[in-house]
């Protein structure tokens, strides 16, 4: 199972490494567009804003594994090893549990967004709010499961 979460981690970092590649050749065809033609793309921004609160929870997964999320390291580094690996597992199912909160509290928003066809941008462009919010939703729930699978090797620690 670690092995998947892994391998699902990495997978999904490449992913938001290829929005972020779109997202600068949108931002260039925009701006070239602007200057050559004075025709710009009209939602470059809206797409660059929605792309960058992917990014952030596509990368997320494999930043936590990876040990890259910030820490403080100025108290951690006081803690003796068995209290310090007890302090990261609790650290990280209250990570699992807050996300796992954030899932279950859009549930509603979602299922509105999809009853009433809510969208973000202007009338120049639009995009449907819904698969947005249940991609930042789903992936809010693979975040709770890398935090949890985080919890469990900091837990394997402490029984050697």
């Amino acid at each position: 199972m670690e092995r998947f979460i892994h391998r699902a981690a990495g997978l999904l970092a490449d992913a938001g490494s290829l929005v972020v590649y779109l997202c600068a050749a949108l931002i260039v065809y925009d701006v070239v567009a602007r200057l050559a033609f004075g025709q710009p793309f009209a939602g470059t921004a809206d797409l660059v804003a929605i792309a960058l609160v992917l990014v952030t929870f596509l990368q997320a997964m494999k930043a936590l594994l990876r040990d890259r999320l910030l820490q403080m390291t100025l108290l951690l580094n006081k803690l003796p090893g068995r209290l310090l690996a007890v302090a990261m597992a609790a650290a990280n199912v209250v990570g699992a549990a807050l996300f796992l909160c954030l899932a279950a509290f859009a549930v509603e928003p979602i299922l509105q967004a999809y009853r009433t066809h809510e969208f973000f941008g202007t009338d120049a462009f639009r995009v449907t709010a819904w698969p947005v919010r249940l991609a930042v939703a789903v992936l809010w729930c693979l975040l709770a499961i890398a935090f949890l699978t985080k919890a469990r090797t900091s837990l394997q620690r402490t029984s050697r």
